[in-house]
């Protein structure tokens, strides 16, 4: 090939590059344009919220968030019950939630639910029905809520008479392995840029608000009750479609919910499973993006070792240039999305070196679901279900 032909087709394979910083640029001018949920908790008689916990055989996270979880702070004239679910734990729960009931048991309701199916939708349904308010708050019992979390997502969802409202929070993993830290983080980054934009797709459980009414207008989990996970993805789907509009909560400090971060690696592996093993009920819209999405990075990386590898010749360079650039974007709007969610700043910088990895992980996470039961979704594959 001639110098010429070279570089034009060193430029061809720079253009998965350039479409990913493309992508990339999009996704944080759409977070920046994001909308404020600031609310003063809407009229005097609808200031009143209850808090909803589900456990299932997860004695030791249950004791370690029931100070930070009963402990949240409210305004004066605020209502407030906790719900806590007892999902069919066999390992001491119930009886340890009924002596939390006898030392102070005042606003708490403790529901024990005979589970029959895995997951955790019908527990969280037995939370909701036994709900006394409206506005309803959601997390999971291995996180670690700050002191005004609670507070923060029931003002945010305003006045009972505006528009429904879910609010999407962040749940961020305090430690653990980096590479599962990065992956939450690019994880949170895509949803939340995303339901900023209109196009909401997805939330996390472990951090969720909407109102009970709305809630039993959209016909609850009913439309995937088959499925063992979606309670928190799925249900934000049918909210969209039932006239909701989905606000990305990026809180204040004190106002955050972190997570504890996966033991190890296998077990980040099996929460990426379940998380994969809805994606295929997204709607068709949501499926290409993620697709496209997806494909942009192992064709970036492709390209940049095939000029690497002098496959281009005399433009190899430019593919290789082009990927170098397209990591350091990334790794620039991760930071600042970080910074936004009180991370540190070096989470975004991972993105250098952990990008590939993180490809390596969603890969075998996707092929041990092919590879495995047609049943699986309806397994328990962690405690959280």
């Amino acid at each position: 090939m001639t110098p010429l032909t070279d570089w034009i087709f060193g430029l061809l394979a720079s253009v998965p590059a350039i479409l990913r910083m493309a992508w990339d640029v999009k996704l944080s001018i759409e977070w920046r344009r994001r909308s404020v949920t600031a609310s003063d908790g809407g009229p005097a008689e609808d200031r009143c919220a209850t808090l909803v916990l589900c456990t299932h055989n997860d004695l030791d996270a249950l004791r370690s968030i029931w100070p930070l979880w009963r402990g949240q702070r409210f305004p004066e004239g605020w209502q407030v019950q906790w719900v806590v679910v007892n999902d069919g734990s066999t390992d001491g729960t119930r009886e340890w939630l009924e002596g939390r009931c006898m030392a102070n048991g005042k606003r708490l309701t403790v529901v024990h639910h005979d589970k029959q199916v895995a997951g955790k939708k019908a527990a969280l349904a037995a939370g909701i029905l036994a709900a006394e308010h409206d506005r309803l708050i959601f997390t999971d019992a291995d996180c670690l809520p700050s002191p005004d979390w609670a507070a923060n997502m029931a003002a945010g969802l305003g006045a009972p008479d505006a528009p429904p409202l879910v609010l999407l929070g962040f749940s961020l993993p305090a430690g653990g392995p980096a590479i599962l830290a990065f992956d939450a983080l690019r994880i949170a980054w895509q949803y939340g840029s995303e339901a900023a934009a209109g196009r909401p797709y997805m939330g996390v459980g472990r951090n969720l608000a909407y109102r009970k009414s709305h809630w039993l207008r959209t016909g609850g989990f009913n439309s995937h009750a088959n499925l063992a996970s979606g309670d928190d993805d799925l249900f934000v789907q049918d909210a969209i479609r039932s006239g909701a509009t989905c606000v990305p909560v990026s809180a204040p400090l004190e106002a955050t919910c972190p997570t504890r971060p996966a033991v190890s690696l296998a077990d980040g592996l099996q929460r990426k499973r379940r998380h994969l093993s809805v994606v295929s009920h997204y709607g068709v819209g949501h499926r290409r993006r993620l697709l496209a999405d997806a494909a942009l990075d192992p064709a970036v990386a492709a390209a940049a070792l095939a000029g690497a590898a002098g496959l281009l010749h005399s433009g190899g360079w430019i593919p290789a240039a082009a990927a170098g650039l397209a990591l350091t974007l990334r790794a620039a709007t991760l930071s600042t999305f970080a910074r936004d969610l009180h991370q540190p700043r070096f989470a975004g910088i991972r993105a250098l070196w952990l990008g590939s990895v993180r490809w390596g992980l969603l890969g075998v996470a996707t092929l041990s679901n092919f590879t495995s039961s047609p049943t699986w979704t309806q397994r328990a594959p962690t405690r959280r279900s």
